[in-house]
């Protein structure tokens, strides 16, 4: 008998891949969520085998009805289509920063999650998309990588939950390899004068950073983590091991890319390079469960970079 696994998010980088990597294994039906199962991107799911419903992340009644019967599910907020809101930039109090907004929406959309999970009799496995708590491991020294920390939150929160604590893993992603080049940040590569190609960034560039191929190697890792007993944290990268850039320093960050998110990316690459990226909290890496992630180098090879060359 199939089991299944329920994808909230099926439509962003993270539950695409995991919903790719559970349709090309034998013995697993998928189910994805969506506010509107009439979207261009549920009718392509649709297509593709995926079970389409309605859920949204504002109502746990629509969260729990969509996790029915669920054997696993996956677990993962999104920060920053909550900064791209219009509506979250009217809802926000007079006086208060958007990413501290976006914290409290992002923790509450969590925590919904988690309730309505805890709820399911079905589940087996609950895995959800965790950071570093920043705050915490810098000790106060970076108190608004809100992104972070609302993710690391959520893991307390769900814990605290009886009907989780045994059936609760969590895996952290490292940055996405394409996020340098096609979110429109700063770091897309600019074209010098000898014919190479430089980034904007903040950081020494001689300290290695972890990054990940979200698309190919996403959803094996929560495959494994799915398989694996429950409690892990898995640290999903790849370390590269040193770059070239245009070094600003983070106030320069934040000009090139206003209204909070300079500072969230920026703060998010030095807390890295200074208390590592998954900050004290102790991970398995995919080489102790013998994951393969894609190098820099394979991801280079692999990828069309025509649009920024």
């Amino acid at each position: 008998m199939s089991k299944l696994i329920v994808i909230p998010g099926i439509t962003g980088a993270q539950g695409g891949s995991v919903a790719n990597a559970y349709l090309k294994s034998r013995g697993w039906k998928v189910r994805g969520t969506t506010r509107n199962v009439s979207s261009e991107s549920a009718k392509i799911w649709k297509a593709k085998g995926v079970e389409m419903v309605q859920a949204n992340f504002d109502d746990i009644n629509s969260l729990v009805a969509a996790f029915q019967n669920a054997n696993v599910i996956f677990g993962v907020t999104d920060f920053w289509t909550i900064f791209k809101d219009e509506e979250s930039h009217k809802r926000k109090k007079a006086n208060q920063d958007i990413t501290h907004y976006c914290f409290e929406v992002e923790l509450m959309q969590a925590k919904n999650l988690a309730d309505s999970a805890a709820q399911i009799p079905t589940l087996e496995r609950y895995v959800f998309s965790s950071m570093a708590n920043a705050s915490k491991w810098s000790h106060g020294k970076f108190s608004r990588l809100y992104h972070m920390d609302s993710k690391a939150l959520a893991v307390d929160y769900a814990l605290s939950l009886p009907g989780l604590q045994e059936k609760f893993s969590q895996i952290q992603a490292a940055i996405y390899y394409n996020l340098p080049w096609e979110w429109g940040l700063p770091t897309t590569p600019q074209k010098q004068n000898d014919g190479s190609y430089n980034i904007t960034a903040i950081g020494s560039g001689d300290a290695p950073i972890p990054f990940l191929d979200v698309h190919r190697d996403f959803g094996s890792c929560v495959q494994t983590v799915v398989n694996a007993a429950p409690g892990i944290n898995f640290f999903a990268s790849q370390n590269v091991p040193h770059g070239k850039y245009n070094q600003v320093p983070l106030e320069k960050f934040e000009e090139l890319l206003p209204g909070g998110l300079g500072r969230e990316f920026g703060e998010n690459v030095l807390f890295a390079q200074q208390f590592g990226y998954e900050g004290g909290d102790p991970v398995v890496r995919p080489r102790e469960l013998g994951v393969k992630m894609t190098t820099f180098r394979d991801y280079c090879d692999q990828t069309d970079f025509s649009r920024i060359l």
